[in-house]
């Protein structure tokens, strides 16, 4: 019985092995397809991570465009009073040519009372190139056009390029960065659902009113750096030249000038040169005689805003009224105070007929109302967020799809159901890389070309596109 038992008994363990082996294979099948995809998951996760820091670093490149566009209308605007202050200082010249010419004051005393420098300088005026002068003050108003176009058509242009399209190119990279780190060939169809929350993030820039508090600050810093567009206020005095009359009063030769951007894209340069003779009447009032050696006053006014387009000084100087070309037919003292001006001629600090005089003769050049800068708007620090599915449907894996036939491994797959989905966001922000030299922080800002782009956390509950 034992030996006839034993004999039936040949050939099972082939069939158990035959079904342990078959049990492996699915195992390890279904092991694979999981594999293949986790493997599939963390592709998608990396190409959204990729895409939507392409979309920061776009967003980066464009706030750098817009700062380096700020510094370049800075740029043309510090050059353009550069220009019209060499073209006050040449109409100056101009008119010191010819009081020098009529001796009015006389060069000698000039040089007598403060010193041959003086002088020489006054004198100096004489000698410029003759029938150029007012040619050259054209080619400077020429000069001063062309930057103004650059002003309000090149660089408008370029920032409108900046500006126009821009949500469009955002979604365009997004694709494309997706359909690159999937795969697939540019330009091949993806089946992707893709989702893009701020597509403009840090770029909903606001229109900066270039007479804000902020803006000018930061343009006043720059045209600080030009020492020729300082204030030019310098006054020579001769301590050893009495007055009998008046002995606490000493005469002056007054410089003054300066060159400054006003509101609305009004630029306005002036520049005086005065010599101040003391005076004593009877009654014992001492007061400085003004003989004006040059004059200039020099502005731009918008083409597009013509009504009440007057600096302050100019307004003054217009209630003051004109003053005499000579005061040969009228007293001076008489004409100071039947104008309400005498405190000019009492305190040793401007040029009233020099000026004066400077306005009756102003140069006009003709400019457009100042470029509008682009600052951040309140919402810089929103950060791109991009969403994306793709059905498990279109993974190019045999082995995964052949896996996905099996009911174990449908429940084994619940988790990402019939879609893979991924989701991360990316932001631009600012970053000085160094410190600055006065040791101040800064804030976010479109005047420095700083930005850069990193990934960021999710942190607002987009859902995910369905």
């Amino acid at each position: 019985m034992s030996s006839s038992f034993r004999a039936k008994q040949h050939g099972a363990a082939l069939l158990l092995g035959i079904a342990l082996l078959a049990l492996i294979a699915l195992a390890w099948r279904e092991r694979a397809s999981l594999s293949q995809l986790f493997m599939a998951q963390q592709t998608l996760n990396q190409a959204t991570a990729a895409a939507v820091l392409t979309a920061a670093q776009f967003h980066a490149r464009r706030l750098n465009a817009h700062a380096f566009l700020n510094r370049t209308m800075v740029a043309h605007r510090v050059a353009m009073a550069h220009l019209i202050t060499i073209a006050s200082a040449e109409k100056m010249r101009i008119e010191m040519s010819r009081q020098a010419t009529r001796n009015n004051p006389p060069v000698f005393l000039i040089g007598l009372i403060f010193g041959q420098q003086h002088a020489a300088a006054y004198a100096a005026a004489k000698f410029g190139p003759a029938g150029q002068t007012q040619q050259a003050i054209e080619e400077l108003h020429r000069a001063f056009q062309a930057h103004d176009q650059v002003l309000h058509v090149k660089l408008a242009q370029a920032r409108q390029a900046l500006v126009d399209q821009s949500e469009s190119e955002v979604k365009s990279l997004v694709r494309e960065v997706l359909e690159r780190n999937l795969g697939k060939s540019v330009g091949a169809y993806v089946d992707l659902q893709v989702q893009v929350t701020n597509p403009l993030g840090p770029l909903a820039l606001v229109v900066k009113d270039p007479t804000s508090e902020r803006w000018r600050d930061w343009f006043d810093q720059v045209v600080s750096q030009h020492p020729y567009l300082k204030s030019r206020r310098k006054t020579a005095t001769n301590l050893f030249w009495v007055h009998p009359k008046c002995p606490l009063m000493f005469p002056q030769l007054r410089r003054r000038g300066y060159s400054e951007l006003l509101i609305d894209g009004i630029w306005q340069a002036t520049d005086t040169l005065s010599f101040h003779k003391v005076r004593g009447i009877i009654t014992k009032l001492c007061y400085w005689r003004e003989y004006p050696m040059g004059w200039a006053n020099i502005t731009s006014r918008a083409i597009d805003n013509e009504a009440n387009q007057q600096t302050k000084l100019d307004q003054w100087l217009s209630a003051v009224g004109q003053a005499p070309a000579t005061f040969g037919a009228t007293n001076f003292l008489r004409w100071v105070t039947s104008k309400h001006v005498i405190g000019h001629v009492l305190t040793g600090f401007s040029n009233l007929i020099g000026d004066n005089w400077g306005l009756n003769s102003q140069i006009r050049w003709r400019s457009r109302q100042s470029a509008r800068p682009y600052v951040l708007s309140g919402s810089a620090d929103q950060a791109t967020i991009v969403s994306v599915k793709q059905p498990i449907a279109s993974l190019n894996s045999p082995l995964l799809h052949l896996g996905l036939r099996v009911s174990v491994m449908l429940k084994a797959g619940s988790h990402w159901g019939r879609h893979l989905s991924s989701q991360a966001a990316a932001k631009a922000y600012f970053d000085r890389l160094d410190a600055r030299a006065d040791g101040r922080g800064e804030f976010d800002n479109l005047f420095q070309p700083f930005w850069l782009a990193r990934q960021v956390p999710v942190v607002s509950a987009v859902p995910v596109v369905p």
